[in-house]
């Protein structure tokens, strides 16, 4: 087994790949195994590349929401005020202040200030000097936005809108890779029926020339009717292979797609359609898609959130009642240094409390966002209910449908080992002079119409098995891929 670790996007979300070999490439054409086909479309794929994006734009909001956490400096200074009172007063003052402050998870602001203050009063020199002060002040509300929900709402819709993005990527990656695989299939299979077609007009005209030599002087008219149903049967053949070769042409286009080269490569798949049967129950696969599919884990982050939301929305409608609390210490005296000595001291204290009480008479805002967060909250649960629903039918069908392709499948065998055993009898009738050309032309046809049947059954077999992986959300990991999110350096 080889491994291939491929940082399949440069924002976070690496790709580890295990496949079982690789594609061969050689000067225009290109031996393509179909893990590899994977590898290069969940690598390259110009969709998924673009929406690999989302998810690096919503860790950086992710990121960013945070930012209420950071402490915040404030400084403020004012100087040379004067104020002029009657008849021939002047007062003079300056102000100066730092200060930081930290949001706290309970909802409410520590901060920490000193400020310093001059003043100059000519008639009052009691009135001149320099005052300082140190507090630390605690805001604390007690109804309305209180408690580390509502703090971090923002940051928690924002987690959520983080995953629920990864979610989508993964969903878009398991789509891309189920498209990719059936593409495969199919030109695998269209290769296969172009073969078939090419296969049949040698043989026809192989039929026609042996026929040719065998002629004498002048053809009887048995042999013109056997020489013109081999021309006729030549015509036809040489149109199912250009129609064949076309079909080929656009898959290949498709393919070429889907596994971001740009080359116009000719693409041959070496694997057969898969046989893989699936070995869990319809209940078991139930289960699975109801733990695994992204978008009901997209939902379940959205619910997530909604209930968040109606939490928050209903504290919102609380009054606002808010607890303020500060303490510190005084300085003063003749210069700015001797007032911050006075500080450093603390002879002089200061404390304070105080508690603010507001509500909106009415609150009609508040309470209707609470009752549409209520409405979000009922709408997400019944689009989970919803898409429970959905999922199960899906599985449900999906196993309806591998009995038919599976009996299809042995059915289209049996009819096919009839078909090349009949078809081989008529060539050795036709060398024994018991068969017709004709004879075998309608043989051979019945051998290619059995082929392609047979094809088709495997090919829906193999698509059913992979659209029951896709539908249960494990697409990736049966074949070994596996998504793993990692932090940005």
């Amino acid at each position: 087994m080889k491994i291939l670790s491929c940082l399949a996007l440069t924002f976070g979300i690496t790709l580890f790949i295990t496949a079982s070999s690789f594609g061969e490439e050689i000067p225009g054409k290109m031996f393509l195994t179909r893990g590899y086909a994977l590898v290069m479309a969940l690598g390259k794929n110009a969709d998924l590349k673009i929406e690999a994006l989302n998810p690096a734009m919503a860790e950086t909001d992710a990121a960013a929401s945070r930012y209420i956490y950071n402490p915040v400096l404030t400084t403020k200074m004012s100087t040379g005020g004067r104020t002029a009172t009657f008849p021939s007063r002047m007062t003079t003052n300056a102000a100066g202040s730092v200060g930081l402050s930290q949001a706290l998870p309970t909802g409410g602001t520590l901060s920490a200030t000193t400020d310093t203050y001059y003043s100059k009063d000519p008639e009052y020199f009691s009135a001149t000097g320099w005052t300082s002060n140190a507090a630390v002040t605690l805001s604390q509300p007690l109804l309305k936005k209180l408690g580390p929900e509502a703090t971090d709402r923002g940051i928690t819709v924002a987690d959520n809108n983080l995953k629920e993005s990864r979610e989508r990527f993964r969903f878009t990656a398991i789509d891309t890779a189920y498209t990719t695989v059936t593409t495969y299939n199919n030109l695998y299979t269209l290769r296969q029926l172009l073969d078939s077609h090419n296969t049949a007009l040698k043989e026809t005209q192989d039929l026609r020339d042996k026929l040719l030599k065998k002629r004498r002087s002048g053809p009887t008219a048995q042999q013109k009717i056997e020489i013109a149903n081999a021309e006729f049967s030549i015509a036809q053949r040489i149109k199912d292979i250009i129609d064949a070769d076309r079909r080929v042409r656009d898959q290949e286009a498709n393919l070429r797609y889907l596994i971001g080269m740009e080359e116009k490569t000719q693409l041959i798949p070496i694997d057969p359609p898969s046989k893989d049967e699936p070995k869990d129950s319809e209940e078991q696969s139930v289960k699975k898609a109801l733990e695994l599919r992204s978008d009901i884990k997209q939902l379940r982050i959205a619910l997530q959130s909604s209930q968040l939301q109606e939490r928050v929305t209903r504290n919102l409608a609380l009054p606002d009642l808010t607890l303020s609390a500060s303490a510190g210490f005084i300085g003063s005296g003749p210069t700015a240094g001797t007032s911050y000595q006075q500080l450093g001291n603390r002879k002089e204290t200061a404390w304070s409390t105080e508690i603010l009480f507001s509500m909106p008479l009415g609150n009609t805002a508040a309470s209707n966002d609470y009752r549409k967060s209520r409405i979000r909250n009922e709408q997400v649960q019944l689009q989970m209910n919803t898409l429970a629903w959905k999922i199960r039918n899906d599985v449900e069908a999906d196993q309806r449908a591998l009995i038919s392709a599976r009996l299809q499948l042995s059915s289209t065998q049996k009819s096919l080992e009839f078909a090349e055993e009949r078809h081989k009898e008529y060539l050795k009738n036709n060398l024994a002079g018991t068969a017709t050309i004709q004879d075998v032309i309608n043989a051979n046809n019945d051998f290619t119409t059995a082929r392609a049947a047979q094809l088709d059954a495997l090919e829906a077999f193999s698509n059913g098995v992979q659209k029951l992986w896709r539908d249960t959300g494990e697409l990736l990991e049966r074949h070994n891929l596996k998504l793993s999110e990692v932090a940005i350096k």
